[in-house]
């Protein structure tokens, strides 16, 4: 691990995914393609930092079963470090389902991550000296509002939130004025915020009240319209790219690694506006694969298509 590294927080997976042809019917046996991938939020977001050549530790749980060994096996070929993570011996290891339908959106989707309740206050403590030791922390809203609110009393790295859904994002609630960065999506935004956000206007409006309550930088996912970028002086949607998608499972998180690795290699110099616009283009070569990481993600890629559509 070099001297400037990043800490992710979060979830281990095992992904299994079923991606249906363009003829996708509900309730009904749809012809298509199944994967088996590591995955979990927190995981997708280190991939995506390796592939972007960034140092990352990942801190997680995972169980002491064949998927656990499978985890363990692919975080270590990428060069995720995992000295900081934990095997659970009894545990099994997380597993998430989902189901995609002919145009490669999510219909459904089932989680058994009982094991990261493993995450706790004291599991963390032990790791705390390690973790302020990051240029960036990252935490995904997976673990536990305890945890998340120990993480945020006692970091003094700058942290960067993934609120993962409606639900979770909540654990990020009491917590906003020790958040420099969070990406949310308009549903999420409209939980933290109380604004329903559909447009530029009211993502700005969004985003003035989540930098009210102290956090610094914002960047509204709002789907096809793109992305909101933020900070105490102004906000500006930025466009999407035009993507042939295949399937939008990991695109949130190839965003969040591209807002981590931006901060780490150019700390404030880059603009909010040039930060989206790079995270924009990996998300689009993320749609454009059935993976949640793809493996085209690279800086030279993302730099790419980003300087070939914005300029």
């Amino acid at each position: 691990m070099s001297d400037k590294y990043i800490v992710v927080i979060g979830g281990l997976n095992m992904d299994i995914a079923g991606i249906s042809g363009p003829l996708y019917k509900e309730r009904d046996s749809n012809i298509g393609k199944v994967y088996m991938t590591p995955g979990g939020v927190g995981r997708n977001i280190a991939h995506n930092l390796r592939n972007l050549e960034a140092p990352v530790d990942l801190i997680s749980v995972y169980g002491d079963d064949n998927f656990g060994d499978l985890l363990k096996e692919s975080c270590q070929e990428l060069g995720i470090g995992l000295n900081q993570s934990s095997q659970i011996p009894g545990k099994a290891s997380s597993v998430y389902l989902y189901v995609t339908d002919g145009e490669g959106d999510m219909v459904t989707g089932v989680n058994a991550m009982e094991i990261i309740e493993e995450i706790t206050p004291e599991f963390l403590e032990d790791r705390l000296d390690h973790i302020n030791g990051a240029q960036v922390v990252v935490i995904d809203a997976n673990i536990s509002r305890d945890a998340i609110e120990y993480l945020a009393k006692h970091v003094t790295a700058p942290i960067f939130a993934e609120p993962v859904s409606t639900v979770k994002s909540q654990n990020f609630l009491q917590v906003l004025d020790k958040i420099d960065t969070i990406k949310p999506n308009e549903h999420e935004t409209e939980v933290l915020t109380g604004v329903r956000v559909w447009n530029e206007e009211t993502a700005q409006e969004a985003a003035d009240i989540l930098i009210a309550k102290g956090v610094k930088n914002v960047f509204i996912s709002m789907g096809v319209h793109g992305v909101f970028a933020a900070d105490k002086d102004g906000g500006r949607l930025v466009p999407i790219l035009p993507t042939d998608m295949v399937s939008a499972n990991g695109a949130g998180d190839s965003t969040m690694a591209t807002l981590v690795w931006a901060r780490y290699h150019h700390g404030d110099s880059l603009s909010k506006e040039e930060v989206a616009m790079l995270a924009q283009a990996a998300a689009s070569i993320t749609l454009e694969s059935a993976s949640s990481v793809s493996d085209q993600l690279s800086i030279r890629n993302v730099v790419h298509k980003a300087q070939d559509y914005y300029d």
